[in-house]
């Protein structure tokens, strides 16, 4: 039977349909993801009809990368284990140095990814620490909205969002089954087909699983990621800036038509609660916000301080 498409359009169609599925895993869109954030930061998003997408740091973090990189490790020297034929051996080789080009050359490459951190828990004390320094606020999102309505983001070939892997097995295993599918896809093809094909789908691969495995020792994170990666060559992005504990943090952000899809916010525990309540319904009903839509929730983590 005659191959109609090229192998580098079914590595596409693989890397979206099935990347795109393991990531995402149990999403649902009519639940409810919570950003932990500053006072600043809120007022910034409600302002403009933005949120802000900033520049993942995991990048720039030789512990994380370090993290990873034992990750792909394992499972390239598991792969090393079965039948050597020919083009196993060749599918192993580009693999390896897929992932040295990834973790040497991330600077040169061009490669960006901007996350927008969630939770599904809405009121986490280690989350409060890690985000607002108890003080902050967090803003609940009705996900389907935010997911689909986000321009820029919803129609992006490189927009990802799904939960964060915490699990050093499943992350393995997500990362084997991923290799060994697109594997089986190359076999119909020339040899040199594949070693045209293979380092941008490797890459694509290595930088998504890169985004959304985590250390199991940031498990109580919870995290949920929106998450764009680019690459040199893709369409240009407006990158703004801002401060934040003393550091400027590169962000791109994704505008909505009308207002932000808010569900709800919770006042963090440090915050002094009748004034901070006080204050953001004032604020909401000024931005044009329905309160009979919008709830706004005092932190029960305050009782345990």
């Amino acid at each position: 039977m005659a191959i109609e498409k090229s192998l580098t359009e079914v590595l596409d169609t693989q890397f979206r349909d099935q990347v795109g599925k393991r990531v995402r895993q149990n999403y649902e869109t009519d639940q409810v993801l919570y950003h932990y954030t500053s006072l600043n930061s809120l007022m910034g998003m409600v302002e403009t009809n933005r949120v802000w997408m900033s520049k993942g740091t995991f990048l720039n973090d030789s512990s994380e990368l370090f993290y990873f990189s034992s990750i792909v490790q394992n499972v390239i020297e598991k792969m090393k284990e079965t039948a050597e034929q020919p083009l196993w051996k060749m599918y192993i080789r580009e693999l390896e140095k897929a992932m040295t080009y990834f973790l040497s050359e991330i600077e040169k490459s061009g490669l960006e990814v901007y996350i927008f951190s969630l939770s599904h828990t809405q009121d986490s004390l280690a989350l409060w620490y890690n985000y607002a320094k108890g003080e902050g606020y967090n803003i609940g999102f009705h996900a389907g909205d935010l997911l689909e309505r986000g321009n820029g983001f919803s129609n992006s070939p490189g927009a990802l969002h799904g939960y964060v892997m915490y699990s050093k097995e499943k992350q393995e295993q997500v990362l084997e089954e991923l290799l060994l599918e697109t594997f089986e896809l190359i076999q119909d093809y020339e040899e040199k087909e594949a070693l045209e094909a293979l380092p941008d789908h490797f890459f694509s691969v290595i930088a998504t699983c890169a985004t959304f495995f985590k250390n199991p020792a940031f498990k109580s994170e919870e995290e949920y990621r929106l998450a764009l990666i680019k690459r040199k060559g893709d369409e240009q992005v407006d990158i703004e800036f801002r401060a934040r504990n003393g550091i400027i943090i590169p962000y791109i952000t994704v505008e909505f038509d009308h207002k932000l899809p808010i569900s709800d916010i919770t006042i963090g525990p440090k915050n002094n609660i009748d004034v901070a309540k006080s204050g953001i319904e004032h604020y909401l009903k000024s931005k044009g916000y329905d309160l009979e839509h919008v709830a706004i929730n005092k932190s029960v983590a305050a009782l345990r301080y």
